[in-house]
């Protein structure tokens, strides 16, 4: 009941019911008035021509060929209210055998023998017991002769209203004036909802493809209604005031990350000029960490709202370049990297830019967590999924969750991280429809997956493995890391 008063449609339905049995009832008051106001020859004219219909409709035929009536069709209240009347009475015929109930006046019996069969209705009036009777022959033909004659009944008002309203089965006023209540409350409930619905579910259609960049998606108001298009124009406005405080934000981060960049190059070359010492280590330690921190909100900012180029992409060639590149850094490190791919390409649709940093974030989380082992493996699946396996200290299943939001770095981390590596990886898994899995390496150590969506075009790669290691890495420079968790 809570979401019935919630729903729009429900209040329109139930005023559409409400008015629809006023209505019915304002018709019900106007019928009674109709009925109430004709004269009373006229109404014993149409209840004798009802009484008279509804007895051909009931000549029937028993097992053994006798003329009968079908008394499941004499239900109605004015064949009740007929039979309660002394003077009521009928013949009914079929050419061979005769059906009689009560006694039919003989001034009666005689104007109906000398009116020709040819006329199928005639009406003859008189009187009995100081009151105006009126006797009806009618002829149908069909299914067979029947000639019935009645007469003898005379209603009151209110009976003739009750006739009128509830007449019994199968049909009357009321009976009537209840399916089309009924059948209102039924196209309303269906018809109203659906009409408020699909306009609705239009806007949240049109609101589900906001894909939340600088000047990105907005509700269209095309096909919108008058009544939902203030609600759609205010949307719309608070997405330009949010898009505009997102943007002047990401342009500071930006613009201070990259004004920040100079200065401590300058103070990198100064502290290079610092004699030997302990005190130089730590200032060339503390610029290190103080630059890893500035570039990666630079890179952290750039793919914020950043509308990436997406085209198919083969992962195992980017995992090729990526770990050629990072094999010298490793090496300093005494640690190699063995890169495992198919042979032929991984294709994926995404941004090649983004998932080489989202790799490269990857490798070096690994090296910096490394603790003494020898070997980071890079494997490339032909399921387009690519994991960066260690055996370094790895995460504990319960902060794995929480490691993937900006700031957050493991418990057991013993390295110099920002935080924020693993937060972009996360990023650009999700603008890629993707999925960043952490898992334990067997004998111990990190493995992180990253789960692309495959591209339309996929057709099944060659299995066939590269387990070279990289022992000749590429003579090219390598990007600008950002620092792990």
């Amino acid at each position: 009941m809570t979401n019935a008063r919630r729903s729009i449609a429900f209040p329109v339905a139930a005023l559409l019911v409400v008015c629809m049995a006023t209505v019915m009832l304002l018709g019900t008051v106007l019928t009674l008035i109709v009925i109430l106001s004709i004269g009373g020859e006229d109404r014993l004219q149409i209840n004798t021509s009802e009484l008279a219909r509804t007895l051909t409709a009931a000549v029937t035929y028993d097992a053994d060929g006798n003329l009968t009536l079908n008394r499941l069709k004499l239900t109605r209240n004015l064949v009740k209210l007929a039979e309660a009347q002394p003077a009521y009475w009928y013949v009914i015929e079929d050419g061979r055998q005769v059906l009689t109930r009560g006694s039919q006046p003989a001034e009666a019996r005689r104007v109906f023998e000398q009116t020709p069969r040819e006329v199928q209705y005639s009406e003859f009036r008189y009187r009995q017991d100081n009151r105006d009777m009126l006797g009806i022959r009618s002829i149908s033909k069909d299914g067979g002769l029947k000639i019935v004659t009645v007469g003898g009944i005379v209603l009151s008002n209110w009976e003739t209203v009750l006739v009128a309203l509830v007449p019994g089965p199968p049909a009357g006023l009321v009976t009537l004036l209840s399916l089309i209540l009924v059948a209102t409350t039924s196209i309303a409930i269906v018809i109203v909802r659906g009409t408020i619905a699909s306009p609705v579910q239009r806007v949240v259609r049109s609101a589900a493809q906001i894909d939340g960049l600088p000047n990105g998606r907005r509700i269209s108001d095309a096909d919108t209604p008058s009544e939902l298009k203030p609600m759609v124009a205010a949307f719309n406005t608070a997405l330009t005031r949010i898009d505009a405080a997102f943007t002047a934000q990401r342009s500071f981060l930006a613009n201070a990350a990259h004004e920040l960049r100079t200065p401590l190059t300058k103070m990198r070359l100064k502290v290079e000029q610092v004699p030997h010492g302990e005190l130089r280590d730590g200032l060339i330690h503390d610029t290190t960490r103080l630059g890893s921190i500035v570039t990666t909100l630079l890179q952290l900012a750039r793919l914020s709202g950043q509308s990436l180029t997406f085209t198919e992409t083969d992962l195992a060639a980017v995992a090729r370049v990526v770990a050629s590149d990072q094999v010298p850094m490793a090496l300093k490190q005494d640690i190699e990297i063995e890169l495992r791919a198919p042979a032929g390409p991984v294709p994926t649709f995404g941004s090649e830019a983004a998932i080489r940093v989202a790799l490269e974030n990857l490798i070096l989380n690994a090296v910096r967590h490394a603790n003494g082992t020898k070997l980071i493996v890079v494997e490339v699946l032909p399921s387009a999924e690519i994991r960066v396996i260690d055996h370094g200290t790895g995460i504990p299943a319960d902060e794995r969750g929480n490691v993937l939001q900006p700031f957050v770095r493991g418990k057991r981390s013993t390295g110099e991280g920002t935080g924020l590596g693993l937060a972009i990886v996360g990023q650009i898994m999700d603008a890629h429809g993707g999925t960043v899995l952490l898992a334990e390496t067997s004998g111990g150590g990190l493995t992180v997956r990253l789960l692309f969506p495959a591209a339309a075009s996929n057709a099944p790669a060659s299995t066939v493995s590269n387990n070279s290691r990289l022992e000749n890495p590429r003579d090219t420079a390598t990007l600008e890391k950002a620092g792990r968790s």
